[in-house]
């Protein structure tokens, strides 16, 4: 079984995640879906894909929270 959609699906998110900073086009939450897809139910993915999906999902949380800085304010009272 070829990885090759796994990895340019993987690659895209890694380079367009970045740029959602200014003006998302289509939404946050349309971005959310397409990196949580990248992660199987059963967990069986490529070697080193799992620790690059972390570091996208991390970039991607960050974006959430600037730009939406009740739910950054929310989620730390919630901690709390």
């Amino acid at each position: 079984m070829s990885n090759y959609p796994f990895e340019s699906e993987l690659a895209h998110l890694e380079q367009i995640i970045p740029f959602l900073m200014t003006a998302p086009p289509l939404g946050l939450p349309y971005w959310r879906r397409r990196i949580l897809a990248l992660s199987p139910p059963e967990g069986r993915l490529p070697a080193g894909s799992a620790q690059r999906i972390g570091r996208l999902m991390d970039v991607f949380e960050e974006i959430e929270r600037k730009a939406s800085p009740d739910a950054a304010s929310a989620a730390r009272t919630t901690a709390r």
